[in-house]
């Protein structure tokens, strides 16, 4: 019966809009990692929304989507490190079975103290999107839940 039920389930449109951040930085090698997480299907409607045109994430050409992705990332997610935003590089993406990860870095970075992320990401696609934040700083973890219109979440080592 629990079987049957999951089988149904799988055959819907998921019933929950969420997405999830992690964000990881390492004073020895003084880069910051940002990987997301979402489902496929969200990220394409929040696309459409975003430049007004239909995108298949599983049969696009990478190098026609790279752009794209990372100009609606630009707009929707900000890195604030000791309360001074920063730029992230846009690495790429791979499909994960029935999810999406992208990837982002920043270099070179020194005397971190704090790492603030600013997310309004799918917000526009689902006012119920929830967006998960996992934040480490050298160590020190902390995980946030956001939901429009919450838009921040900010860790410190001070």
């Amino acid at each position: 019966m629990i079987l049957l039920n999951v089988l149904m389930l799988s055959s819907f449109v998921h019933p929950f809009y969420i997405s999830v951040s992690e964000v990881e930085y390492s004073s020895k090698t003084k880069e910051l990692g940002i990987s997301f997480k979402t489902f496929p299907d969200d990220l394409e409607e929040t696309l459409r929304i975003h430049t007004g045109k239909k995108y298949d994430l599983y049969k696009a050409d990478k190098q026609t989507l790279n752009p794209i992705l990372e100009s609606y990332f630009k707009k929707h997610l900000s890195i604030l490190i000791n309360d001074k935003a920063k730029t992230y590089s846009f690495l790429g993406y791979e499909i994960d079975k029935e999810a999406i990860w992208l990837y982002f870095n920043m270099t070179k970075l020194t005397g971190v103290k704090t790492i603030e992320v600013q997310s309004n990401i799918m917000y526009e696609y689902r006012p119920e999107q929830t967006n998960i934040i996992h934040i480490n700083l050298d160590g020190k973890k902390e995980s946030f839940k956001l939901m429009s219109p919450a838009v921040s979440a900010k860790l410190s080592v001070r």
